[in-house]
Parts: structure tokens; sequence; C-alpha cells
């Protein structure tokens, strides 16, 4: 019984670091990246990430409000 071309091949890991995007927002570079399996944070100008978000769209939300308060607080 033939199982097809891809059955016994082994799955390719995926490198975290390749899910990351960066953004301008004003003036400031929001990163959005996968940091788990179904999990995403937000950093704004390389800083830590305080949360995490179920999805990519909460997570690039959250970092455009945060550059947003940073540019009306002057930073």
């Amino acid at each position: 019984m033939s199982r097809g071309p891809m059955a016994s091949r082994p799955h390719a890991p995926v490198s975290l670091a390749l899910l990351a995007t960066t953004f301008t927002v004003g003036r400031h570079a929001v990163k959005v990246s996968r940091s788990a399996l179904g999990r995403w944070t937000a950093t704004v100008d390389d800083g830590a990430p305080t949360s995490t978000f179920d999805t990519q769209v909460d997570a690039w939300e959250a970092g455009v409000r945060e550059a947003d308060r940073l540019d009306r607080a002057g930073r």
C-alpha cells in the first residue's frame, strides 16, 4: 500500500524569527512577531513585548495604539 510521496518526509521546523514583520507607525517601528504556536506579540522601537495576543491582527492593533500614544506624548 502506497502512502504517497509526502508520507515519509519529516516536517521542516519553522523558525519563529521568520514570522516577524516591522511596520512604521508615526515616528516608531512596530514589530509583530509570532511568539509561540497561536500567540503573537508586538514591540515598539525594539522594546520588550508587554502582552501576547491570539491573532496577528490583535498584536498589530496594540502596537499601533502604543505608537500613537507615544507620538501624542511627544516621545
